[in-house]
């Protein structure tokens, strides 16, 4: 078991594109199911089955695990380190997460988790099979790896702070603000899991989830971590965008102090936001507006960075290579998936599409459009030092290109199907209300994506076993863009 941390990053790296690849099978699964209506070959519990392995591999087996892998590859180096402060931590944080997959693939088989990502009760609790009860187990260990991890990240970042508190990297703050909000929302769904699978064990004589308080105590303590989740995973590749973003601008970020303040705003404003995801349930009704005015708040200090990213490249030298383009990617497809999250947060219009396809559009804007664009970016960025290799260049443009116009090929439709009234979680939808001409370009906005994902994992492998040598001079230079530094672009 090794404890270096580049090599527990890129074991992390690994094991998520696994996963990823296993996860976009599955959407292209659903796709097909998706493309035309009465195209039934799943049936309605297959697809449910498949929707919830889909969802749930994507977030906390994909994504999750790849901004931990990331983090962990490059943040000591970062703050000055020559290795973390507790390297075991990160090796056992990995290992957890390849038997949570082993678990969760074999949920599929075991009956399957047919009540969604969100396992919403008491679909949850009264569900025949295991396989809900594997999909617990497996959501344990992730957070419990979610939490080492945190350890790890802060106790490193701790024991190697600057004298000067605001020269720490901007990369280093986003993933100290990222690991204190995992602190504080983990214990949160480990309780809810616990209840969750007591229930399922000891059977239906102890309802602790059951009932009209059971389902809004699951409905709280899940949304509580979910809503705190979606910043974990941000964070840090908000984090990442400003290290690529003045190294490809050939000029420090602008207004450094400010833009580490705004992540923790981000950071804190994301726990006292989850009630926007209940307006139509069981929330106390004098609860909407705080909630909403939470919910809409965050946009704020996002602006702020947003405008910081392009003060930044306005005012320097840029050059359009395969980071920076992920880059300008990312801060484009943020900003659709927050005016999306911007409307989604008013009451008035969440009653009405928070249960459709415009809420899956905003979902994937700011997961795959923001925190998987931020991971190409930083993987492309740092790619060089932790190989010694480069890669191809016109491949990564290419992939740069195809990842973001997938992305808003495949799920800006999703946003006019919301309008227009389409469910989600639904397998077949009516014929002859023009639904499948936006499903077909959905369909088709996939499989570019699915393209473009194949050739970055041949441009990642091939380079990395074959790629040319990168100089020495560009290896031992410092691995972050330092606020008071004027130097040549990495």
């Amino acid at each position: 078991m090794s404890t270096d941390h580049e090599v527990i990053g890129v074991q992390f790296l690994v094991t998520s594109l696994a996963f990823f690849i296993i996860g976009g099978l599955m959407a292209l699964i659903i796709r097909a199911e998706q493309a035309l209506p009465g195209f039934d070959f799943l049936g309605g519990e297959n697809y449910n089955r498949l929707l919830s392995n889909h969802g749930s591999i994507m977030i906390f087996l994909s994504i999750l695990p790849a901004v931990l892998g990331l983090t962990h590859a490059v943040l000591p180096e970062t703050v000055g380190a020559n290795r973390p402060t507790h390297p075991k931590l990160g090796a056992l944080s990995f290992w957890l997460i390849p038997v949570a997959g082993a678990l969760m693939l074999a949920s599929f088989f075991a009956g399957g988790a047919s009540s969604g990502w969100t396992a919403y009760t008491p679909l949850s609790t009264q569900s025949a099979g295991a396989g809900q009860t594997l999909w617990a187990v497996s959501l344990l260990l992730v957070v419990g790896s979610l939490v080492l991890s945190s350890v790890s990240f802060l106790s490193t970042i701790r024991s190697h702070k600057p004298d000067v508190i605001w020269d720490t990297p901007l990369f280093a703050w986003s993933a100290m603000a990222s690991s204190v909000l995992a602190m504080i929302a983990s214990p949160v769904i480990l309780l809810a899991l616990v209840l969750l699978l007591v229930q399922r064990i000891a059977g239906p004589q102890l309802a602790l989830l059951d009932g009209v308080i059971g389902v809004i105590v699951w409905q709280n303590l899940f949304w509580f971590f979910a809503n705190s989740l979606t910043m974990i995973l941000m964070l840090p590749m908000i984090g990442v965008i400003c290290e690529v973003v003045p190294n490809y601008s050939g000029r420090p970020i602008v207004a450094h102090r400010s833009t580490a303040i705004a992540m923790a705003v981000i950071a804190g404003l994301a726990l006292v936001s989850w009630g926007q995801h209940m307006f139509a349930s069981g929330l106390i009704s004098g609860m909407r507006i705080p909630f909403m005015v939470a919910s809409m708040a965050v946009a704020v200090p996002l602006a702020y960075i947003v405008f910081v990213w392009i003060a930044t490249i306005w005012l320097g030298k840029v050059r359009f290579e395969t980071p920076m383009l992920f880059a300008l990617g990312f801060i484009g497809l943020l900003v659709i998936g927050g005016l999306s999250g911007m409307a989604l947060a008013s009451v008035p219009i969440n009653l009405q599409l928070q249960s459709s396809y415009f809420a899956v559009g905003h979902l994937h804007f700011a997961l795959l459009g923001g925190a998987i664009s931020g991971l190409f970016a930083g993987i492309y960025f740092w790619f060089p030092k932790l190989t010694g290799r480069d890669y191809d260049g016109g491949l990564g443009i290419l992939h740069a290109l195809g990842h973001s116009g997938g992305v808003f090929l495949t799920f800006s439709p999703m946003f006019v199907l919301g309008l227009m009234g389409l469910r989600r979680r639904v397998f077949d939808y009516p014929a002859g209300q023009n639904i499948e001409i936006f499903q077909l370009g959905v369909t088709a906005g996939a499989l570019l994506l699915a393209s473009t994902t194949m050739l970055f994992v041949y441009n990642m492998f091939f380079s990395a076993l074959r790629g040319g040598s990168v100089e020495r001079s560009a290896l031992e230079a410092g691995w972050s863009f330092q606020p008071t530094q004027e130097r040549d672009p990495v």
